[in-house]
């Protein structure tokens, strides 16, 4: 009986709510309230040891499993309840954006809710109701819509280049192709892996401005010439030995020291920038860049001159480098054996620490700024005065040596940027194109025997001393900054800086005096349909004339002269008949090729002209660019366009005095929703933009799949589709 009863208590405490204080530890708290009534019920009754058994063990648990799936249902509730509160929040907020966009949206227009400068809603492509379309990087529009690719290198690919000599080539660019003129230098790492030269000179004539069908001829000459340059190249071979015999100074058996003269005469744009310093070849610590960077930074001078004197000094450099290797040079210190090129270079050691005062002031640096003619005249003298020493070169017997008396003018073609300091602002002011020839205005004064000659109002405003001006004898002394400084005074004469200097031949300054004419004669053909459009002011042009051209200069009008050649004509030769073209950038964007129309007339359509030739020449070449089936074609749309801004309206009534005009316009034959205005300039590149949407594609592709499975007829276009 002992043996039993504390199991039979076990039990009935178990089935009268767990009233034993024991087993109520881990239990609820009206156990607790339990035990505490039944203890004050039986004061006297001691508590009895009670025997912990598995059962019990696992009432407990399953107790707490269940407590606890209580308190987790109760949180994934009150969850499910903040979920279904929030997505009914979000759903009122989407209706109300909604409502936004379609109800009220003369009200809240995007300019209210977004400020001035927003067309639309987003991005541009969700303002048509569309899905959304994911744009990744590799389809986004480049910075400025470049279209040549991108140079891309691997880690792996900079870490082998970082691991190579740098050696830099001086390379000089002068491209002249129909009426462009392209000219540059720079330098360019030999042993470069990464960026490869085709890839460079395509950026190079994107960043200039050329345009197809210039760009691709340009493109190639630059290319060959700069794989001839670097195929040419004879990089300077530096030696380093300890000395033969210690009790003997290095330069008793030795002399490393090859010092030349550099002469700059750089133009970039207006300004000239004219020195002459000495050099050492033979130093490897000689670093031109730097050099370079400081001179810049003690002038003040951009960094278009940084690069270009960096460019100077490597290329006179390399022209001595050359002709050490034609005579065989063991570059090893020994004494230059050939007498041309000992003289070439300078006196070494030098003999006194002082220049005397006369050549002091020939070694500062120059900067003057010079007018357009003033370039072009001093251009033609020194690509006359180039040819001359070319033809003088006589050197009996041995190797031929490069010319080390020539030094090449630098003349930069600026590029187009509003953020570089010395850009040019438009492509006019580049220097890219040529300047027409025969464009001097005064006719020769008597006595002149040559365009070099001098005169008085061919000198520009120069800051420059008069004292520095000497004879023609003296002048051939003198370097290259005193040579600019006598330039600017005497415009006319030989501005070589050589010291060896010989006058100009005079075979060529007698020659037969033919004076400018002083009227231009203009003689234009146009049709007789064209004329009565231009006497009708139908040609947007400043100057429209009312009578036919007569020959006189006062009467000729501004657009006339602007159609004939920049050439000076001759006398009784007429000028070649040019037809009136439509003038880009006369009309507003999208109506290059309007033609006027006449007034509506009720219950009457009009006959809409052809579109204009660019256009359909345009499409052609976009027919041949995408032969997936695509059908499109070219149309003259009737429009309304404001009398004030000329742009198309349709707003009802009509604003007074309102103008009637055929737009050219594209129509997508796919899709017919809406047309398309052609642009930018006389191109289709907007519209080649919507060839490639997907929801044009998906068009084509329905398009050629209903053809195909009708009449079997565009089975081919549909599988290219795909």
């Amino acid at each position: 009986m002992a043996a039993t009863q504390p199991s039979t208590s076990s039990a009935s405490a178990a089935g009268s709510g767990h009233a034993t204080p024991t087993a109520v530890a881990g239990s609820a708290s009206e156990n607790n309230g339990n035990s505490r009534a039944s203890a004050e019920s039986s004061p006297a009754a001691a508590p009895e040891p009670i025997e912990r058994t598995k059962d019990s063990f696992t009432k407990l648990m399953v107790e707490r499993f269940t407590s606890r799936d209580a308190v987790a249902a109760a949180a994934l509730s009150d969850q499910l309840n903040h979920t279904r509160i929030s997505t009914s929040y979000q759903r009122q907020k989407i209706n109300e954006y909604r409502h936004i966009r379609t109800d009220y949206q003369p009200v809240f227009t995007p300019g209210r809710l977004y400020g001035e400068g927003y067309r639309g809603y987003a991005n541009g492509f969700t303002e048509n109701h569309a899905p959304a379309r994911i744009v990744y990087p590799s389809q986004k529009v480049r910075p400025g819509r470049r279209t040549t690719p991108a140079l891309k290198y691997s880690r792996k690919d900079m870490l082998k280049q970082a691991e190579l000599h740098e050696e830099l080539v001086p390379v000089r660019i002068e491209v002249e192709w129909d009426k462009f003129k392209l000219r540059d230098t720079f330098t360019w790492n030999l042993h470069d892996r990464i960026l490869h030269v085709e890839l460079f000179a395509a950026q190079l004539v994107e960043d200039i401005g050329l345009k197809p069908p210039a760009a691709q001829p340009v493109f190639e000459q630059i290319v060959v010439q700069m794989r001839e340059q670097l195929n040419d190249f004879y990089p300077f071979v530096f030696s380093e030995e300890d000395a033969l015999d210690p009790e003997l100074p290095y330069s008793a058996y030795k002399n490393d020291e090859m010092r030349i003269l550099v002469k700059l005469n750089i133009t970039i744009g207006p300004h000239t920038l004219v020195d002459q310093f000495e050099w050492e070849i033979n130093n490897p610590s000689n670093s031109p860049e730097e050099f370079a960077a400081n001179m810049a930074r003690d002038l003040s001078l951009s960094g278009e001159f940084t690069t270009a004197i960096a460019h100077c000094i490597r290329e006179q450099s390399q022209l001595f480098t050359k002709s050490l290797y034609s005579v065989g040079h063991p570059f090893d210190g020994r004494p230059i054996e050939d007498s041309d090129l000992v003289s070439a270079f300078l006196q070494t050691p030098i003999p006194t620490v002082f220049r005397p005062q006369q050549q002091a002031k020939e070694y500062a640096p120059y900067m003057y700024e010079m007018s357009d003619a003033d370039l072009d005249r001093n251009e033609t003298i020194f690509s006359r005065e180039q040819r001359r020493q070319k033809r003088s070169i006589n050197r009996r017997g041995g190797p031929q040596l490069p010319d080390l008396r020539e030094r090449q003018r630098t003349i930069r073609t600026l590029i187009v940027s509003s953020v570089l300091p010395g850009a040019a602002g438009n492509l006019e002011e580049t220097g890219l194109f040529k300047r027409a020839a025969g464009t001097r205005k005064r006719p020769n004064r008597e006595g002149e025997i040559s365009d070099s000659e001098d005169s008085e109002d061919s000198v520009p405003e120069s800051p420059a001393p008069s004292q520095f001006a000497g004879t023609a004898r003296t002048r051939g002394m003198r370097g290259a900054a005193s040579v600019a400084q006598h330039r600017m005074s005497n415009l006319g004469r030989s501005e070589t800086p050589d010291a060896l200097h010989h006058e100009t031949r005079t075979s060529r300054r007698f020659r037969e005096e033919t004076e400018d004419p002083g009227r231009l004669v203009v003689t234009l053909k146009i049709n007789k349909d064209k004329l009565r459009r231009l006497l009708r002011g139908e040609y947007r042009f400043t100057n429209t004339p009312s009578q036919p051209p007569t020959p006189s200069q006062g009467a000729t009008p501004k657009v006339l002269a602007k159609a004939v050649p920049t050439s000076t004509p001759s006398r009784g030769i007429s000028t070649t008949p040019v037809p009136i073209p439509h003038v880009v950038g006369k009309f507003p964007p999208g109506q290059i090729g309007r033609l006027p129309a006449p007034p509506p007339v009720p219950g009457q359509q009009h006959t809409p002209p052809n579109p204009p030739n660019w256009l359909v020449q345009a499409l052609k070449g976009l027919e041949k660019k995408y032969p997936e089936g695509d059908r499109f074609e070219a149309i003259m749309k009737y429009s309304y366009l404001d009398p004030v801004t000329e742009l198309p309206v349709q707003i009802h009534p009509l604003p007074d005095g309102v103008k009637y005009a055929w737009l050219p316009r594209i129509r997508c034959l796919d899709c017919t929703s809406k047309l398309y205005t052609p642009g930018p300039d006389m191109t289709a590149q907007k519209f080649e933009t919507h060839l490639r949407f997907s929801s044009h594609r998906e068009a084509v592709r329905l398009r050629l799949m209903a053809e195909g499975g009708g009449g079997g007829g565009g089975g081919s276009g549909s599988n290219a589709s795909s």
